[in-house]
């Protein structure tokens, strides 16, 4: 019965292990799909109604203009994640109108993966954000 109990507590723990490894193995994608897409992402459109917050390519916009290397970038992005001030932020005008960001509970380095997927710029649009763009800042500034 001991060999058995022995058994069964190495069998957990290694499963604990797989499953803590497998969370830390994911990718600042998947990080960002699970943990800010449902409030960043592009549900919404620009129809500033619909939405809950700013479209994370609003975000990395605003950031890459006073962060504009990889690493100031993404150690800035997990500060603000880590702890939203409002008096720090680079998104006033988000914040009087989605008011600020809540605490997420998510580890220093998973918000180091998403804001790298982030400053990397292969995120998604929202629909009409090209001319909501071009609107505000002219056709020949970049985003």
């Amino acid at each position: 019965m001991k060999m058995f109990s022995l058994f069964i507590l190495s069998v957990s723990l290694l499963l604990i292990q797989t499953v803590n490894a497998t969370d830390s193995s994911k990718t600042g994608q998947q990080l960002y799909k699970d943990n800010c897409a449902s409030c960043h992402g592009t549900s919404g459109g620009m129809d500033m109604s619909k939405r809950v917050a700013p479209p994370i390519i609003a975000v990395r916009m605003h950031y890459i203009r006073t962060y504009a290397d990889k690493d100031s970038f993404v150690m800035a992005v997990a500060d603000w994640v880590e702890k939203q001030d409002a008096d720090n932020s680079l998104m006033r005008g988000a914040i009087r109108r989605f008011n600020i960001m809540p605490p997420i509970s998510i580890s220093r380095a998973d918000a180091e993966k998403i804001a790298a997927y982030i400053y990397d710029g292969d995120v998604e649009k929202p629909e009409g954000f090209q001319q909501h763009f071009e609107e505000r800042h002219g056709k020949n500034k970049k985003y």
